[in-house]
């Protein structure tokens, strides 16, 4: 009887042992996979640096603190700084002409056409009167100003004031928008200094018309005393006999000369502000070409 009741006991301690082993693998295998899951670590995508992509062709970014995110707000930051460096406030430029030619500068500079050994910005304001001193040489790199003179209109845009503007050849009157220096010529007005119009349908004819940078003895402060104002031209951005010759070797050979004046019409693929902001963060080497 014993024997019997022994055997029974190891039967059911062995078949125990069985069930134990089997529901401990079926358990193990069956595992949820979601446990496993919880203790990867999440992926850092979230920690790369976005791609800083131009949207001019050609074009990549001189690097990741100057090809921002936000160019119109850093190209604005930069002529404000340049304006208030320059003290353009106080002798007279206003800031919104300023950015004009500013914004034509860098537009110019990325497409090829100016001298990098020349950083200069000229600015005729013909909003103003005859009789303030309206034209402005500018270090763009130094952001200081060269020259501060008068400068004369066309007889045919009016008298105190330029108010009318034309392209074509006999009119006598300026034409707005952007220029490109060229070199010199003996003339009948001395040395004077070829300009190039870029604008098309408002400059483009100024070689044609002989729309040169020239020296008269009507360009001064005596004239405006005579005739209260100063005198006029045929077309030509005439300056002082005194300052031509040397405002003439300084800005010519590829530089930019900028006329702003009252105008409904006047618009320029130059004036393209996004485009000029992105010129300034990077150019085509990688490097700025100028500091913000």
């Amino acid at each position: 009887m014993q024997r019997k009741y022994f055997i029974r006991s190891v039967s059911f301690i062995l078949a125990a042992f069985v069930v134990y082993f089997s529901m401990s693998f079926i358990l193990k295998g069956s595992e949820p996979t979601s446990v496993k899951a919880a203790t990867i670590e999440p992926v850092k995508a979230a920690t790369i640096e976005p791609v800083k992509v131009s949207k001019i062709a050609g074009y990549v970014p001189a690097n990741t603190y100057k090809a921002d995110a936000f160019p119109l707000q850093t190209f604005e930051r930069y002529v404000e700084s340049s304006y208030q460096a320059a003290g353009l406030a106080q002798s007279g430029l206003s800031l919104e002409t300023f950015r004009e030619a500013v914004t034509g500068y860098h537009n110019m500079m990325s497409a090829g056409l100016l001298s990098k050994e020349k950083p200069l910005v000229t600015v005729i304001d013909f909003n103003q009167s005859s009789k303030k001193r309206r034209l402005w040489v500018i270090d763009m790199e130094a952001r200081e100003v060269l020259y501060n003179t008068w400068v004369a209109h066309g007889q045919g845009s009016g008298g105190e004031f330029a108010t009318t503007f034309s392209n074509t050849p006999g009119s006598y009157q300026s034409s707005l928008g952007f220029y490109l220096t060229r070199g010199t010529y003996e003339g009948k007005n001395g040395n004077s200094l070829k300009l190039e119009g870029l604008d098309t349908g408002f400059n483009t004819n100024a070689l044609q018309r002989y729309i040169v940078v020239h020296g008269a003895a009507y360009a001064n402060a005596d004239g405006i005393k005579v005739n209260g104002r100063l005198g006029r031209s045929q077309g030509c951005p005439a300056l002082p006999l005194d300052l031509a010759q040397p405002i003439i070797k300084t800005i010519k050979n590829k530089t930019l000369l900028y006329i702003d004046g009252p105008s409904k019409t006047y618009s320029s693929s130059y004036l393209d502000i996004e485009q000029a902001a992105l010129c300034l963060s990077m150019d085509k080497k990688g490097e700025d070409h100028l500091q913000a």
